[in-house]
Order: structure tokens, then C-alpha cells, then sequence
């Protein structure tokens, strides 16, 4: 018999009660694995997972070959396609079974803050110009859902927000986020070709590349109109928030700016290929993973004008090797990552960062507060946290291989992430503990009533509350108090009645 307990008292003063935090994580060694979130449904190359704001029960995951699929009734889920663009995205490898690795083709999707009434969704994707220009583009478009089916969304809708000219067919970056403040953000990547040889690394007057775009979908009043790109990229559509950091600027790296093209919509710069990155719904911070070029990878917390070092910096290390500086402006106060890790064999940390998410789920209280993210190469999880100032040492939590993006269960915050696995053949796990014990979560008072609910239980099992032999408490003995089942995600609650007269109350729990 595997049992688990946990205690806590209820003291009565003065005509209050007093709870005091239950000591579990004193007995409790947490473990985690990933499961199959979704037996049954598979998914080609799949790079996304988000759902629309305030929803719980749809999950929608975008496949890189042009493909948006949708889950619904997350309970006995079902999957079907919302919305096919393969006819308009570019791939680098047809052959959706054995593309992995490529960077090409659907990247990225995000719900409107408004979708509830506007049915707005934005999607970034590398394709061919509607203008007659040819050659690749990165192309960030705006969609809505048919209105008379939610769970369509309308290709016809597309309105194109930036199309620009895209010499290589990696580091696209390509995610894209709504941040507390409402506006939109998208990290690109530094246009590829490795070792910055295409000198897009330290420009803010030249073309979207290496950094983090802030733009204004909403167009409010007081923001500005975009200048011009010098590219000939198309900038319409949106606006730019009157209070980002590069608006007005006059020199960047020391170095005079061209004023008529500035890019006013980067937030950040000095990224080489933040290829995913989230905000952590909770505080706002927002936590990316730079991929890096031949020796280190790298966690960084993304400021306001931060400048992240790329391509004078790699990690903590300069200059990378096999990058030339000559020429190559030098960043200012260049912002080191929270953590940086060096390339190794497949046994080791890895060799490319798969940015993730902050968990702030109710099932893990272990877990709460961490910042989940993975290697793709060698497939380490890690876990850290973050508290603004200094970062904790990453734990590893388990390998799996093919991780490509994180994303949250709607329903209950659980952290998700797309596995690869050869291409057509590729699942959604989530992280699971490997503790099959229970987690006091809450205790509150409701008259004379004691109100304990908890959580991480096995679905549909029975736990007790019993008497205690073996620990010195005030009484000698316990009577049981309460025998119930969990439910089918594993929480529980019971309301006991206290006596206001006894000094002090003591509760055993324990998972039989």
C-alpha cells in the first residue's frame, strides 16, 4: 500500500482561526513524465498550440504545412480541420512525413483580445507576395472565423498586415503573442543563412529581422502611422504604439539612424532566432528562448529597447565563432540571458532551445510559478523560476526528444507541447506528475464548517480522512471523518463541521 500524509492545524484565538500551511512539500518528492494528451489524434509537423481568450474547452494547433486544426470537447476530444492554407504557405520539403527540421511554412497562430465579438485570429507564415513580388516572404495576416461556424475560419477573410522579402529559408522565428497591454507582438528571426552573413544583427532603419515587433492591430488613437520600409515590405494595416522604445530615435549602437525608415515597430533587438517565446499570464514577463548559432543557447526575459547582443554576443560568449564582427555595430548594454547553455551530444543539454511557458495550472502546486521549456535535439524539459531579478538553476524534469513549441491546457492550465514524430505521425503530450497522492490546495471557513479541497488525486478514487495513531496530537485518537471520491481530473473536497469550543483541531490525510 502506497500512502501519503499531510497535516494541518486549525487553531482557534481569540475568536479566529489561524490555518497553517500544510508542510507537503517536506514529504513529497515530486516526479514528471509526459503522456499522450490526445490518444488517438495525430498531427503533421505540428509548431503551435493556443486557444482563444477566456475558452476552456477548444484547443487549436497549427501544422507548418499550412493546416489549422481544431479540438473540440477537450474531455472526448475530436479533431478537425479549421482552416487549410497549404495552397498559399511555403515549405522547404514537401513531403510533410519527412519534414522536421525545415523553418519554412506555417508558424505561428493568435486569438484577438476581442475574438469573442470581432472573430479576429492572426496567423505568421512564410509564402509568396499577393503584390507580384516573388521569391519567399514572411507574412503575418489577419483572419476571422465564418460567422456562422465558429469552428471555420474563413480564408477568404485575409487581410495582410507585413509581407516582407525573406532572402533565406531559416531563422524565421515567426510566434506572436498579445501582451497584458493589448498590443501585438511577433519575434523574427535575423533572416538566416547562418553566422549573420545577410548583417541584419544591430539595424533598427533597415527591415524586420532579429528582434521582437510590438505593433498596434487596433490602430487607437494618439499611435502612429509606420514609415516606410526600406525593403518594400508592406507596413499597413496597423499602427504603432506611441510609447515604443525606438520611436524618435536618432542614433542606435552609437551610430546615426536613417530617421524617414526607422523601425519603430521593434520592442527588442539582438535575437538571433527567437523561435518561441510567452508571456507569464500572471506578471506580465516575458520569457523567450534565442536559438543559438554554433556553441550556446539562451533563456532571456525580453525588456522594453533591450538589446539581447546577437551577433556580437552568443549567450555569454564573444565573438560566436565563425562570426565576423568587422563592420558589425557593437550593441550597448547588451543584456545577458538568464540562463545559457552550451551545445553538447544528444546526452547533454542540446542544441536547440525550444522557448516555453510559465506554469500557473492548479494540478502541480510543485510546479506553479516554473518556466517549462525544452530542447529539441536532446529532448531535456527543464523547469526554472524567475522572480525578477535572479533566476533559479534549471532542473531537468525528463528527455523527449522532437519537442518543437509549448503551449497550456484552457482547461485546467497543464502544461502541453507538440512532439515530432516523423512529421504526419506527431502527437500533443502533456506533463503529467508521476505521484499518484494527493495536494491540499485550499482550506477555508464557511460558519462552522471547515472547507478542505485539494487536488492530483487518480480519477475517481477514494481518499480518506482518518484517525491518528502515530503522531502526538492533543487527542489520543481520531474518528474517520470523510470518504469520497475524487472526480475524474483527480480534485476533491469535503466540508467538515468544527466545534468552536475545542482549542484545537488536527487533520490526517491519507491516499490508500
Amino acid at each position: 500500500m502506497r500512502s501519503f500524509r499531510q497535516w494541518l492545524g486549525i487553531l482557534w484565538i481569540c475568536s479566529g482561526i489561524v490555518f497553517t500551511d500544510p508542510p507537503v512539500n517536506a514529504i513529497t518528492t515530486w516526479g514528471y513524465i509526459s503522456t499522450n494528451a490526445y490518444p488517438g489524434l495525430i498531427f503533421s509537423n505540428p509548431v503551435c498550440i493556443t486557444s482563444p481568450p477566456g475558452e476552456t474547452n477548444r484547443l487549436f494547433i497549427v501544422e507548418k504545412h499550412g493546416r489549422i486544426v481544431v479540438i473540440t470537447n477537450l474531455a472526448t476530444p475530436t479533431r478537425t480541420i479549421f482552416m487549410n492554407l497549404s495552397s498559399r504557405v511555403s515549405v522547404a520539403n514537401t513531403s510533410e512525413s519527412g519534414d522536421l527540421n525545415s523553418e519554412e511554412g506555417m508558424l505561428s497562430m493568435v486569438f484577438d483580445p476581442g475574438y469573442a465579438t470581432n472573430r479576429y485570429f492572426y496567423v505568421f507564415y512564410m509564402g509568396q507576395a499577393t503584390n507580384g513580388t516573388s521569391g519567399l516572404h514572411d507574412i503575418l495576416s489577419r483572419f476571422q472565423t465564418l460567422t456562422s461556424n465558429t469552428n471555420q475560419g474563413d480564408t477568404t477573410s485575409e487581410t495582410q498586415l507585413i509581407v516582407q522579402y525573406d532572402r533565406a529559408s531559416n531563422h524565421n522565428a515567426g510566434d506572436a503573442h498579445f501582451g497584458p497591454d493589448g498590443y501585438l507582438y511577433v519575434s523574427v528571426g535575423d533572416e538566416g543563412d547562418e553566422h549573420n552573413t545577410l548583417t541584419n544583427a544591430q539595424h533598427i532603419d533597415e527591415n524586420f529581422f532579429s528582434g521582437i515587433l510590438r505593433i498596434d492591430v487596433h490602430k487607437l488613437p494618439g499611435n502612429l502611422t509606420p514609415n516606410p520600409s526600406a525593403e518594400s515590405a508592406s507596413t499597413t494595416n496597423y499602427a504603432i504604439p506611441s510609447d515604443n522604445p525606438f520611436v524618435g530615435a536618432t542614433t542606435f549602437d552609437n551610430l546615426p539612424v536613417n530617421t524617414s525608415r526607422l523601425r519603430t515597430e521593434f520592442w527588442a533587438v539582438g535575437l538571433r532566432n527567437p523561435w518561441r517565446y510567452s508571456f507569464d499570464p500572471q506578471t506580465g514577463i516575458l520569457y523567450c528562448g534565442d536559438v543559438g548559432q554554433d556553441q550556446y543557447e539562451e533563456v532571456d526575459i525580453i525588456t522594453k529597447g533591450g538589446n539581447y547582443g546577437w551577433a556580437t554576443w552568443e549567450g555569454t560568449n564573444s565573438p560566436p565563432s565563425g562570426v565576423s564582427t568587422n563592420g558589425q555595430p557593437v550593441p550597448l548594454n547588451p543584456i545577458f540571458p538568464i540562463y545559457a547553455y552550451a551545445h553538447a551530444s544528444l546526452s547533454g543539454p542540446g542544441n536547440c532551445i525550444i522557448g516555453g511557458v510559465v506554469y500557473r495550472g492548479n494540478r502541480f502546486p510543485n510546479l506553479y510559478g516554473s518556466y517549462i521549456f525544452g530542447d529539441y535535439v536532446s529532448g531535456a524539459i527543464w523547469r526554472m523560476t524567475y522572480d525578477g531579478t535572479n533566476a533559479s538553476m534549471p532542473q531537468i524534469l525528463f528527455h523527449d526528444a522532437g519537442v518543437s513549441a509549448f503551449g497550456a491546457d484552457p482547461a485546467n492550465g497543464d502544461v502541453l507541447y507538440c512532439n515530432l514524430e516523423s512529421g504526419n505521425n506527431s502527437v500533443i503530450k502533456r506533463i503529467i506528475s508521476t505521484n499518484s497522492i494527493p495536494y491540499i490546495n485550499a482550506v477555508t471557513l464557511s460558519g462552522t464548517n471547515v472547507i478542505i479541497s485539494g487536488t492530483n488525486g487518480p480519477a475517481n478514487g477514494m481518499y480518506s480522512v482518518l484517525a491518528s495513531t502515530n503522531v502526538t496530537f492533543p487527542f489520543a485518537m481520531w474518528g474517520s471523518l470523510s470518504t469520497n471520491p475524487f472526480d475524474g481530473s483527480g480534485n476533491f473536497m469535503f466540508t467538515n463541521p468544527i466545534n468552536p469550543e475545542v482549542p484545537a483541531l488536527f487533520y490526517l490525510l491519507q491516499l490508500q
